[in-house]
């Protein structure tokens, strides 16, 4: 029988990864699954915990939370032949939608147990590990926003007033960007580097990427004036963006190099860090994963 372990972030999605781990935990027993769990207490635990299912010789490892949670167990998993389970309860979810992995926990559970393994891509900036989305600009602008607004305001109002901020104080950042092909200069608003295809909870940036192609999609969207955002803004979360070649550069490949002024921090799967210049590269089927 196969040695299962869970590893789930109680304050994910707002409290909401709790309530499937109970609901994962009650099938799992219907089943007579031989399973062990742990709970994830503090940022960077899930790593460790992660650590120790592999040395006590589990042979799947299930992560019930957001895409950081995602993140951090993926991380220890890359380079091996354990695979990785999803049952999505974070916030946004966003990685799960290029995997086609259900948000009902029991489909996404089913899909854990008894679906096919699957080696995916991951991604590297500056050597730091993502497996959804990276990037800078914009994004980034409106998470430093509302971490700056959260002390006086709820998340959701936090969020809105940082993003009415961001918009009202657009950046663009004069970019230098080597990629395989040449040089292009631009004032970019947004630069995302996606194996996955959305982020930010829904935002459908790189509608063409695939995580098991051995290449990453990279979309610049540059050379923005404010009046334009509410018409661009819409089409970009919807993914139909493509087609607006006067300000957005969409293209598939293994590696690029950015310099930037002013610099910026970037966000790896919405975690913010140090920045640019940043190398982004594509780290080709190092995770195993379960999917349908």
């Amino acid at each position: 029988m196969q040695k299962i372990h869970v590893i789930w972030n109680p304050i994910a999605g707002a409290g909401n990864a709790k309530k499937v781990f109970f609901q994962v935990e009650a099938r799992l027993k219907a089943l007579n699954a031989d399973f062990t769990h742990a709970m994830s207490e503090y940022p960077g635990h899930a790593v460790e915990l992660t650590r120790q299912a592999v040395e006590q010789g589990k042979e799947l490892i299930i992560a019930i939370g957001g895409d950081g949670t995602i993140r951090e167990v993926a991380g220890q998993l890359v380079g091996g032949e354990i695979p990785l389970g999803i049952i999505p309860s974070g916030s946004g979810n966003d990685l799960v939608r290029a995997l086609k992995i259900p948000n009902d926990p029991i489909a996404a559970l089913d899909i854990a147990l008894n679906g096919q393994v699957r080696k995916m891509d991951a991604g590297s900036a500056n050597g730091e590990i993502f497996f959804n989305v990276a990037g800078f600009g914009f994004d980034v602008d409106v998470l430093d926003n509302t971490d700056r607004f959260k002390s006086r305001f709820g998340s959701n109002a936090s969020y809105l007033m940082a993003l009415i901020t961001t918009i009202h104080k657009i950046c663009l950042r004069k970019a230098v960007i080597e990629t395989e092909e040449g040089t292009l200069k631009k004032d970019v608003l947004i630069l995302a580097c996606g194996n996955g295809t959305h982020f930010g909870g829904g935002m459908n940036v790189a509608p063409e990427a695939d995580p098991f192609d051995g290449k990453l999609d990279f979309c610049v969207i540059s050379d923005v004036k404010k009046r334009n955002l509410p018409i661009l803004l819409p089409k970009f979360m919807a993914g139909k963006h493509l087609p607006l070649k006067k300000h957005v550069v969409y293209f598939k490949g293994e590696r690029i190099m950015v310099h930037c002024d002013p610099a910026s921090r970037i966000q790896l799967d919405g975690e913010v860090m140090p920045g640019t210049p940043v190398e982004l590269k594509v780290l080709p089927g190092v995770l195993p994963v379960k999917v349908s």
